[in-house]
Order: structure tokens, then C-alpha cells, then sequence
């Protein structure tokens, strides 16, 4: 169940096998069903997630209950609330199962150990920074710079996935529309 996860971490990084082995170990296997909460809103992110299989949402859950999804987290990525995680501040958002899913998991205790004793491991807390940074940019631009319309446009060219694997409800919060807008832009298309 590891061996993604390793290959990841041998492309990112130079870590040699033994620590590498020491890393794995550190990363436990969880099963998780859909719609299991992984993180709500005001706990202190205390886990990194690694998908091997599965989906998992980081959102935002409004005054009015409306939702709104900040990230889709598929195969091959991790995900936390990374400020919350750092900082070890409440999170104000929840992280959530969309899917049946497979993850291996890290605690903060470990993760921050791995950074004390190999120093390699930087590489890849510097990768899940990087990534995290350019998947909100990305977000942030096209809420900014494109209207709904385009923003599914762009989804449907760009990550045929998410629009084939989300409900509506699902989708449409990712979008930041309504899920009435979001059949209104399907119908056009």
C-alpha cells in the first residue's frame, strides 16, 4: 500500500533506503468511508493524509450553512489543513471523505521528527508547501478572473476527473456556484 508513496518520496527527494524505510514506517494505513469527517471545523490539524485511493474535500462550512469547497484531494496528494497544521491553530475548515478511501497517515509528532532527523525529509514538506500554494493560486485566479462558465470549461479541459468522480452538489461547491447554476452551464455546453 506504501509503494506510491515511496516512489513519490524518491523522486522528490535522495533519501537513502534506510530512511526511507524509517519514513514509511511512520505513515499508517486508514480506510475511511464516504462522508467520514476527517477534521472539523476548530479541532487542530493533527494528521497529514496521503491519497492512495479515494477523494477527500477541504471546505468551509458558512454562517448561512452554505458550503464552500476550498480542495479536492485525489490519488497521489496530500492533504491537511496545512495553516491550522503549522501554526497548531483551530482550523476553520473541515476535511471530509467524498469517497470510500484509502489513506496513509502521518502525525504532526512524526512528520516534525522526520524534519529533525533527516534532513532530507525537507524536500518534501517544501513539495507539499509548493503544491499547496499553487493549487490555491490556481483557485484563487479563476474565482477572480473567470466566470462559472469558464470555470467549467476550464474544469472539463483540464480535470475531465473531477467533473466525471463529483455529485453535482459536490462540484458545484468546488466551483463556487449554485448546483441550479451548475446544471443551467451543463445544459449549454
Amino acid at each position: 500500500m506504501k509503494e506510491i508513496l515511496a516512489a513519490l518520496i524518491q523522486k522528490k527527494t535522495t533519501i537513502k533506503e534506510e530512511q526511507l524505510n524509517e519514513i514509511l514506517a511512520c505513515f499508517k494505513p486508514v480506510s475511511v468511508t464516504k462522508n467520514e469527517l476527517l477534521l472539523e471545523k476548530d479541532e487542530t490539524a493533527e494528521r497529514i493524509f496521503f491519497i492512495n485511493k479515494g477523494c477527500l474535500r477541504l471546505y468551509y462550512s458558512n454562517s448561512d450553512h452554505s458550503i464552500s469547497t476550498r480542495f479536492m484531494a485525489f490519488e497521489n496528494t496530500f492533504l491537511t489543513s496545512i495553516v491550522s497544521f503549522i501554526s497548531r491553530e483551530p482550523s476553520p475548515e473541515y476535511i471530509e471523505a467524498v469517497e470510500n478511501s484509502e489513506l496513509l497517515v502521518i502525525s504532526y509528532h512524526d512528520f516534525f521528527h522526520l524534519r529533525k532527523t533527516i534532513p532530507e525529509w525537507d524536500k518534501m514538506y517544501i513539495y507539499i508547501l509548493e503544491y499547496g500554494l499553487t493549487v490555491i493560486t490556481s483557485k484563487l485566479s479563476s474565482l477572480l478572473t473567470q466566470n462559472a462558465a469558464e470555470r467549467y470549461r476550464n474544469l472539463l479541459k483540464n480535470n475531465p476527473e473531477l467533473i466525471q468522480r463529483l455529485s453535482n452538489v459536490n462540484l458545484a461547491a468546488y466551483l463556487n456556484i449554485s448546483p441550479e447554476t451548475l446544471s443551467r452551464i451543463k445544459s449549454q455546453i
